[in-house]
């Protein structure tokens, strides 16, 4: 080979390298370096958190701090394939219970994560849509209840590398929040990011012992053993995060929940590289029990 037909060689593969696009640690995909747009979507059909209006305030920050746009509805006639089309993710904020109308809806919600596109939940977003296997299998678990007083806890951070927890070092404590016990353990389907340590708050009594709630007469425990309270998965084609942190509205002005937030709508927007792929279980956590029926004896209202 000359010297000239070497340096050609060498200006061709320098080309390639510097034209490959940074991919995700966990395919499919890459990350996109363009202008996006999100949508909150926030209507509930049961119980309404009095903090979706500062989740939206938050993210409408985040947004403009980070150079994304928000929209924001309620209106399930916004699914449609035409307007999901625009967004890189969709955010399901606090919803609740059956906030699609239509079969058309949930079609079109469907191919478009199966299209690619990416699905950010937030806290309630775990009781919504029960029903519907396919949204159920995307947040990755569904909601059985929660201790009836909202309390201090400590969450274990699984994943230190992935960007959305990794900023909270190996545990992160805090002061008052709602913790969600799951009908299902999705680890085994998901990335769990950050799991909950049950001896640090009172999971007993809970929702599911209230007279109030008479779709849980029996009362069910919310000791999962293996609890897991953020993960991350890429099924379907598209790219899902969740969190089961936000019920409180206090955390949408604290920075670390805020960059918790941030980095799961750039990670499920394909703006931040992430590794979604299936992990294992820690050696501390117990093995999941299944909610067993438990007597309810102590319950206190507030």
């Amino acid at each position: 080979m000359t010297y000239k037909s070497a340096l050609a060689l060498i200006s061709i593969l320098l080309i390639s390298c510097n034209a490959a696009t940074p991919e995700l640690e966990n395919p499919p995909g890459a990350v996109v370096d363009s202008p996006f747009k999100v949508l909150i979507y926030s209507r509930t059909a049961g119980f309404r958190h009095s903090s979706i209006e500062a989740g939206i305030a938050a993210i409408q920050a985040l947004g403009s701090e980070n150079d994304f746009s928000v929209d924001s509805s309620e209106d399930p006639n916004d699914f449609t394939p035409e307007n999901l089309a625009q967004y890189a993710s969709i955010i399901w904020l606090n919803t609740t219970l059956d906030v699609l109308d239509t079969p058309a809806q949930r079609d079109a919600f469907e191919n478009y994560i199966t299209s690619g596109g990416g699905y950010v939940g937030v806290h309630a977003a775990a009781d919504t849509l029960h029903e519907w296997p396919f949204y159920v299998d995307l947040v990755g678990a569904s909601f059985l209840a929660h201790p009836v007083l909202n309390q201090p806890g400590t969450l274990r951070i699984e994943d230190t590398q992935h960007p959305s927890v990794s900023h909270l070092g190996e545990s992160w404590s805090l002061p008052l929040e709602e913790f969600y016990s799951f009908e299902s353990n999705p680890r085994g389907a998901v990335r769990v990011l950050m799991n909950i340590d049950e001896s640090s708050y009172l999971q007993q009594p809970n929702t599911s012992c209230d007279p109030r709630k008479p779709s849980f007469p029996q009362g069910y425990s919310g000791t999962m053993g293996d609890h897991p309270m953020s993960w991350c998965h890429d099924k379907f084609a598209g790219r899902a995060w969740y969190t089961a942190i936000g019920h409180a509205a206090y955390l949408y002005n604290q920075t670390d929940y805020r960059q918790h937030l941030l980095n799961g709508i750039l990670v499920a927007s394909r703006r931040l590289a992430a590794n979604c792929q299936i992990n294992d279980a820690p050696d501390y956590a117990l093995p999941y029990q299944a909610p067993e029926l438990q007597g309810c004896e102590n319950l206190i209202l507030p």
